[in-house]
């Protein structure tokens, strides 16, 4: 096996997004998808990727799980004919499924005793290559295996090694973390729009504040806090708005979200 062929079982959205950055890495992509109409568009798109579901399974050295939990069945299926399973790496992309749940499916006293499963968590910004991703490595993985996921998942961004405990809280902050911001910006829109401006020119002002902010945030030698602050004069219009936030216990409001989403990724890991 090349360890430069990467499988996926998946292609849909963020299985998309992989295809899109390992290509573009100089990998050969299999992928396994059962969609009729992906499978269409994808041989469309990429025609350089492969898709022959057990072909591409005994090729591939590394086996990305880019399906939803409620789907893992049939990736199992398709992984449990390959007599090769215990020279593969597996990397897991759903969401709340723990190492524990794929060394149990994935294990075989004859062709795959000890499965090694990186589990990761990307969030959406990976379709554009600025995803963030978390990773953590099983029992039976290595050192290498887990440097061997993040060359992969770097392809559709930046990665960070947690612990599998923490698995869960990173998936509350940075994998759910997009629909905060989108909420956020929805509202502030909606806002901008009741003070008197057209949807046009207030989506126009909230974009280029919030990624010239954005930008500034990562640029600057200063933190949020810093930042914040140096915005902030004494007595001033942001001074207004910012108590506002505070009176409506904004930090509160954010923590209890966090601590909501953690919640049910523990839940569905059940």
């Amino acid at each position: 096996m090349k360890k430069n062929i990467i499988g996926i079982i998946g292609g849909g959205n963020m299985g998309e997004a992989l295809i899109k950055g390992l290509l573009t890495n100089k990998y050969r992509v299999h992928v396994c998808e059962n969609n009729i109409s992906r499978v269409k568009y994808l041989t469309k798109k990429y025609p350089q990727i492969v898709m022959k579901a057990f072909e591409s399974i005994k090729a591939s050295s590394v086996i990305v799980l880019a399906v939803k939990p409620q789907d893992m069945e049939k990736a199992f299926s398709w992984v449990s004919t390959d007599d090769s399973r215990k020279d593969k790496l597996y990397i897991s992309i759903a969401a709340g499924l723990p190492t524990q749940y794929f060394e149990k499916h994935l294990k075989n006293s004859i062709f795959c005793p000890k499965p090694r499963v990186v589990r990761a968590m990307p969030n959406m910004p990976a379709l554009i290559n600025e995803g963030m991703t978390g990773i953590c490595k099983g029992q039976h993985a290595t050192d290498e295996d887990l440097k061997t996921a993040e060359e992969i998942l770097s392809a559709i961004g930046q990665t960070v090694i947690v612990k599998e405990a923490m698995m869960d809280a990173l998936t509350a902050v940075s994998g759910s973390g997009p629909a905060y911001v989108f909420l956020f910006v929805e509202q502030w829109i909606n806002a901008a729009v009741k003070l008197g401006f057209d949807p046009v020119q207030a989506r126009r002002l909230v974009y280029k504040t919030l990624l010239g902010s954005a930008h500034l945030l990562e640029k600057s030698p200063f933190d949020a806090v810093e930042l914040r602050a140096k915005v902030t004069s004494k007595g001033g219009t942001t001074q207004a708005a910012m108590d506002v936030f505070s009176k409506g216990k904004f930090d509160q409001l954010i923590y209890k979200a966090l601590l909501a989403a953690r919640k049910r990724a523990k839940e569905l890991a059940k």
